[in-house]
């Protein structure tokens, strides 16, 4: 399983480096954070509950959990930059500089999200350990990944290297131009996430193909093409009391 591309997306640092310019990818009117988000908005029932946000970036998602009824938001985040970022526009939001396994267990959530944060992670049974800890009883968590066949199909002007792993799994590397950066990302079949999660105690509620948007095709008309295909799952799951 040990090869470079592996590294790379494990790598809990990945966004310290200049592989990725955030400056482009994380501001508020990005047409790829819109779309995700309006998926989140009309799916997630937050309010008035306790949310941890695990890699939690530079905030995105903060202003939406704050907007839904959200009494406390707390992050995790490994990348140095990205806390500071972070910190710097939220500072009322605390974030602890960190991986998941690293964070302390300090109090319960009512809900937990992870949005494109499993795709960096190697073993996902020891994360969702972590993260049915860290829930209070009847807790949600709410897990967006990529769509493996989306994301290892030729598109746009992408430069993509891929190494099978183990399991039906990948690793892929993928170059886009125009200074918006590279990504390194562990790519697995939906059953490998739910067979996992049902192994560590959640129960599936819904199943949402988050396919594009009007709004991003609107703005990014490139999408058009793929209108009718998920690129990303968005999964809630609840915590088993059984």
């Amino acid at each position: 399983m040990e090869n470079d591309l592996f590294k790379q997306a494990i790598n809990p640092h990945q966004y310290d480096t200049n592989a990725l310019a955030w400056e482009k990818e994380g501001v508020k009117d990005s047409p790829t954070r819109r779309f995700l988000q309006e998926y989140l908005r009309k799916h997630l029932v937050i309010n008035g509950k306790r949310v941890l946000d695990v890699g939690s970036g530079i905030g995105q998602l903060f202003p939406l959990l704050k907007e839904l009824g959200a009494i406390k938001i707390e992050g995790i985040e490994p990348s140095v930059q990205n806390v500071e970022s972070s910190l710097a526009t939220y500072p009322d939001i605390p974030v602890f500089q960190g991986t998941l396994l690293e964070a302390p267990i300090e109090s319960l959530y009512d809900v937990i999200i992870a949005v494109m944060v499993f795709e960096h992670i190697d073993n996902i049974l020891n994360a969702l350990d972590k993260i049915n800890s860290m829930l209070t009883a009847d807790g949600t968590f709410a897990l967006i990944v990529a769509n493996k066949e989306y994301h290892l199909m030729p598109r746009f002007d992408y430069k993509i290297e891929s190494q099978n792993l183990e399991d039906g799994e990948v690793v892929i590397k993928t170059i886009r131009p125009h200074g918006i950066g590279t990504l390194y990302d562990i790519l697995r079949p939906l059953e490998n996430y739910l067979s996992s999660a049902n192994k560590k105690g959640f129960k599936l509620e819904k199943h949402i193909e988050l396919k594009p948007t009007d709004d991003l095709i609107k703005t990014e008309p490139k999408y058009t093409q793929f209108a009718h295909m998920s690129i990303h799952h968005l999964m809630i799951f609840k915590k088993s009391l059984t």
